[in-house]
């Protein structure tokens, strides 16, 4: 019996060598058994003759220092500490086949031979690119289940064979005890070589930074590497024969979150097969590791239960990283709101849901009134944080299924899905919604001590229209609407009507259509005459037509303020400046003295060059700029007084004279009339009109009057269409008159061919 017995273990150390030489040979990790002293390859396996471009037979003999681009001195002192174990983990950039450069993690760990000799049993990670991927990731899990397999065939053989050897005992028993000197020193030898390579394994598996533990069929634990028994606090503990359940129980609270966090092991036994899923364990900092684990069950050959590999991989910053990009894919940095790209998605959605179920949504675009004079006034970090302060006051009282989105820049759009089967009902509770949004943005809002008040023009939309319509157009109605709020005044609610789309696609056509005037010739200079007491035409007004081709004479209402939006003013407005400082070198306007007015823009005056666009066309048409007048309005002297005090000065240096436009209608701040060098006052006409009869209109002419006599200014009087008006203001001051009662606006030839008629 003692020499069967010997026979067993001498085939179970066999079997042993053979797997820990078959996963050595096989496993995919890159690893070399290296001299120490000469840097010299003993052994490498397949792995690292893929890794390094040359088969494995090849690289035995090779030294180190040859793959390493670090200088061989500073090598050569590492693997003596690794020899001395003062330290066994290292990163080297390595030469790779093709001559690529890699950065690689190397785990070394002395071992010695069955011959006596120590060596550096190393395992090498190209780190290169820290993230896995999943067809890396699948096939290290086809690895694992192959290695796992070949380890059950084998051993199944090694088993067939001890039952061979049996019965091959019994009848050569004498036979055995002749051998069984022979058969002990084997075993000394095969125990050694078992030795080596479970130490090999063990110094494997420890270098391994991922959870890796093996349990027996009844779910005990078997084995761990040093990272599990770190991870989970298990030094100096006897973990072996324990249960998951019972090592909880051992450790303190904290400790027992990590084991108490994984799915049971049943799932990987009954698919009878590898099992990936997705653990979330949580630290003992209080924070939760994400880990990608792989359980591979392991079965005997007749089915039974044999024991359970676990493999885990922490892939935290991996899905960190995920929730990062779909964070600043689909939501407003800023505000944190659903960006563009989500609240599109969202209202596909909304809008393909309302058609199938017929109930009505409603879509809110909501854009600030003024909020770009207020960031340009307080700063742009005060307007980011008054930005978050609307977003947060705005997701009040919503509802779950409701959308507020930051469309871009002060715009934010409310999606209100289903809100009722009943199109007016729905119309009425957006309204309430609306309404509610916009009194509460009008509380003020008190940031850095500081209290700001801002209001909002919403423009609402009704979906599913009852044309049908995409998401664009869907859009693009309530846009239309929010651009109606502000044509009302801001700070309203108005909701979307055909009437209004036909509107904007008019204003759309105009706008292509004004942009091709200026090159057709369909522009036209109108003037309208400026007469003293006694009827003598001292100055005219120039006034802009556009005589279009289709719709004939276009008011300047219809166009001049798309060509504000758009920008076009700037070119329309040097357009008049350079023919109206041409008419003044007419011969006809010369003769007489007439002093010419040109109404400027206020983007046009703020618009870099303007100085010098002047002085050019001045240069060009020969004008005299002491007969030319820049009329202003109120608005563009108060905006950016310091610019426009500069801007003025350098064109009044020129002999241009500046005249408020609508004097009385604007800002009740006066004193840039004596800060700027203002020649003339023109009274609105909405206070010429009523001024006969109304004691408030008369006064209010009378205070602009005694202003102007004050700071010796010009007065010219707009709008004077009766003898009542003219009587009025002829008591009163000396001025000059513009209105219907003396002329009505006519085309500059005209104008000037009435002028030959007069003097003749």
């Amino acid at each position: 019996m003692l020499t069967f017995t010997a026979v067993l273990t001498a085939s179970a150390a066999l079997a042993r060598k053979d797997l820990l030489s078959s996963l050595f040979l096989q496993h995919t990790a890159v690893m070399l058994f290296i001299d120490p002293a000469s840097g010299r390859i003993i052994d490498a396996n397949a792995a690292a003759g893929r890794f390094y471009g040359l088969p494995g037979g090849e690289l035995i003999g090779r030294s180190i220092d040859e793959f390493n681009t670090l200088g061989a001195d500073e090598v050569a002192a590492e693997r003596a500490r690794a020899q001395r174990e003062e330290r066994n983990y290292f990163i080297f950039p390595h030469r790779v086949a093709g001559g690529g450069i890699r950065t690689v993690e190397v785990y070394s760990s002395p071992v010695r031979l069955e011959d006596g000799r120590q060596v550096l049993f190393s395992i090498i990670h190209d780190v290169t690119d820290k993230s896995i991927g999943e067809a890396e990731l699948l096939a290290y899990k086809d690895r694992l289940e192959e290695l796992v397999d070949q380890r059950t065939r084998e051993v199944g053989a090694a088993e067939e064979r001890v039952r061979t050897l049996m019965i091959a005992a019994l009848l050569v028993q004498l036979l055995l005890i002749v051998l069984l000197v022979a058969n002990v020193l084997s075993r000394r030898r095969t125990n050694n070589r078992l030795a080596h390579r479970e130490e090999e394994l063990a110094t494997l598996l420890d270098a391994l930074p991922d959870i890796v533990r093996f349990k027996d069929g009844q779910g005990r634990w078997q084995q761990a590497n040093r990272y599990t028994v770190e991870l989970f606090g298990l030094q100096g503990v006897d973990f072996r024969g324990c249960s998951d359940a019972e090592l909880a129980f051992s450790q303190g609270a904290s400790r027992r979150a990590l084991l108490g966090h994984e799915q049971p092991d049943e799932p990987a036994w009954a698919q009878r097969g590898a099992l990936r899923t997705e653990e979330h364990i949580p630290t003992v900092n209080g924070q939760t590791m994400v880990v990608d684990t792989i359980k591979v069950p392991l079965f005997n050959p007749d089915g039974s239960r044999k024991g359970l590999v676990s493999i885990g991989r922490d892939v935290t910053d991996r899905r960190h990283a995920e929730s990062e990009i779909a964070r600043l894919a689909y939501f407003d940095s800023l505000t944190g709101l659903p960006n563009r790209r989500l609240l599109l998605d969202r209202l596909e959605h909304a809008l393909a849901v309302a058609r199938r179920s017929g109930h009505f949504g409603a879509l809110l675009l909501i854009d600030l009134d003024y909020f770009k004079t207020l960031n340009d006034a307080r700063g742009h970090e005060m307007g980011d944080r008054l930005l978050k302060a609307i977003a947060e006051r705005l997701q009040r009282d919503l509802r779950e299924s409701d959308t507020l989105s930051r469309f871009g820049g002060d715009e934010f759009v409310l999606l209100l899905p289903e809100i009722s089967p009943l199109e007016q009902l729905a119309a009425d509770m957006a309204r309430s919604v609306a309404e509610k949004l916009r009194e509460g943005l009008a509380q003020p809002f008190v940031l850095a001590g500081e209290s700001l008040s801002i209001g909002a023009s919403i423009g609402v939309a009704i979906f599913p229209p009852s044309g049908g319509g995409s998401v664009s157009e869907l859009l693009k109605q309530a846009d239309t609407a929010m651009y109606q709020a502000k044509a009302a005044g801001r700070n309203v609610v108005r909701f979307f009507e055909p009437e209004m789309q036909a509107r904007a696609e008019m204003r759309f056509m105009l706008e292509s259509e004004l942009r091709r005037a200026v090159e057709q010739e369909e522009l036209r200079l109108f003037l309208q005459a400026q007469v003293d007491a006694r009827g003598a035409i001292r100055g005219a007004e120039v006034l802009l037509r556009w005589h279009h081709p289709r719709r004939g004479l276009v008011p300047p209402a219809s166009f001049i303020p798309i060509a504000e939006e758009t920008g076009l003013i700037v070119e329309l407005g040097d357009w008049v400046l350079r023919r109206g400082c041409a008419l003044l070198t007419h011969p006809e306007i010369a003769a007489n003295s007439l002093r010419i007015s040109i109404n400027v823009s206020p983007r046009q005056f703020h618009h870099a060059g303007f100085v010098g666009r002047v002085r050019d066309i001045l240069t060009e048409t020969g004008a005299d700029p002491s007969r030319l007048t820049l009329e202003v309005t109120e608005g563009l002297v108060i905006d950016k007084v310091h610019q426009t005090a500069a801007t003025m000065s350098e064109l009044s240096a020129l002999g241009i004279h500046f005249s408020i436009d609508d004097f009385g209608t604007g800002y009740s701040s006066l004193a840039y009339l004596k800060r700027l060098p203002i020649n003339e006052l023109k009274i609105d006409r909405s206070f010429i009109q009523d001024a006969p009869e109304d004691p408030s209109d008369a006064a209010l002419v009378d205070t602009i009057l005694a202003m102007a006599a004050h700071l010796r200014l010009s007065v010219v009087a707009e709008g004077v269409e009766t003898q009542a008006h003219a009587d009025f203001l002829a008591a009163r001051a000396e001025m000059l008159y513009q209105g219907y009662l003396y002329g009505r606006p006519a085309p500059a030839e005209v104008f000037i061919a009435s002028l030959a008629q007069h003097r003749d």
